[in-house]
């Protein structure tokens, strides 16, 4: 016969009590990831939760980076190009489907009529999963058709569940995901009911998600999307709906450098340059610092008339106080 030691006994009790304690104590596993992309390279955490009740705003970490009311986080892909390639929405724990919808139809939300066609279904197309003990989350915004699921089923973690879309009340491609104990819900990226208020120390944290996951998704900030260059001026609109432009040619009427970001900050500033073949700066701007928090943008410099064939250099930076807290290089060959 095997007696444990008292020593043994005693912290196997203080581990029961402390998973019990956790509000993600109830799940088997720590949460995976809600798509099959790579944070910070095809997807981007966009918007957190809101941790202030009431009027304005206070994301996760205490920061912009959400919108009034936001129970959930948002996981975007660049564009509608990249929902018509498919990107899967995945369980991130194991569970039972309690819920799902699908077939309806994916647009972007841009107007009030917009916003109106999808009053009562803000969701759109999406699932909610049963993990036992008063866990669940709920995927939100999947692409029309693609639900893989039905109800009653068992899904384990990781198994796909449909598509990232834009149906219901979505102004870009993303999956939104909720994570709720006993119907109140959690923020997976601190572990904290959203009544607890945001941390303004995130290093006291302690996510729901797996710890290489919770690091690559991020506190928050600025974030790019993408940027190169192309033959003319480039706008948001143009990019959310069909992805990155053609590259510039030699042939091309003009040569624009552009930037795409998400999260950028009251008071930040976007700084494009240009270095051309000869190694003289080709075209440069410096932003006027931004009047208000930016969910998404976009930015360009550039000149008229076709650029000579060679290699730029092009250099994108958002600063803060004039001090730069995303840069970024990348060289592009005109041909």
């Amino acid at each position: 016969m095997i007696v444990a030691s008292l020593t043994t006994i005693r912290n196997l009790a203080l581990a029961m009590l402390a998973a019990l304690a956790s509000p993600s104590g109830s799940l088997a596993q720590e949460l995976g990831m809600p798509a099959q992309c790579a944070p910070g390279k095809d997807c981007f955490l966009q918007n957190f939760v809101d941790t202030l009740p009431g009027e304005g705003v206070s994301d996760s970490f205490c920061g912009t980076a959400t919108y009034d009311g936001h129970d959930g986080i948002d996981l975007r892909i660049r564009s509608m190009a990249d929902v018509r390639r498919g990107v899967a929405v995945t369980a991130v724990a194991d569970g039972v489907v309690n819920g799902l919808r699908d077939g309806v139809p994916d647009r972007l939300v841009e107007t009030e009529s917009d916003a109106a066609a999808v009053a009562g279904i803000d969701c759109g197309n999406g699932v909610l999963l049963d993990h036992g003990n008063g866990m669940q989350t709920q995927y939100c915004h999947m692409r029309q058709g693609s639900v893989v699921v039905k109800k009653g089923d068992q899904v384990k973690r990781g198994d796909k569940l449909g598509e990232i879309g834009a149906s219901g009340m979505a102004a870009f491609p993303h999956v939104h995901l909720t994570v709720r104990k006993d119907g109140k819900p959690l923020d997976p990226m601190t572990g904290r009911p959203l009544s607890e208020g945001c941390l303004k120390d995130g290093a006291s944290a302690t996510p729901l998600f797996e710890p290489g996951i919770a690091e690559a998704l991020g506190k928050g900030g600025p974030k790019l999307l993408g940027l190169g260059l192309a033959g003319g001026p480039v706008d948001y609109d143009a990019l959310v709906a069909d992805g990155a432009p053609p590259a510039a040619t030699a042939g091309s009427a003009n040569l624009v450098g552009w930037g795409w970001f998400v999260n950028l900050r009251r008071g930040d500033r976007i700084y494009i340059s240009i270095v051309g073949p000869n190694g003289d700066i080709f075209a440069e701007t410096m932003s006027e610092a931004l009047d208000r928090s930016k969910a998404a943008y976009s930015s360009f410099t550039g000149k008229r008339g076709s650029p000579k064939p060679g290699r730029y250099e092009m250099t994108i930076k958002v600063l803060e106080n004039m001090t730069p807290v995303l840069q970024q290089s990348q060289d592009f060959t005109v041909e």
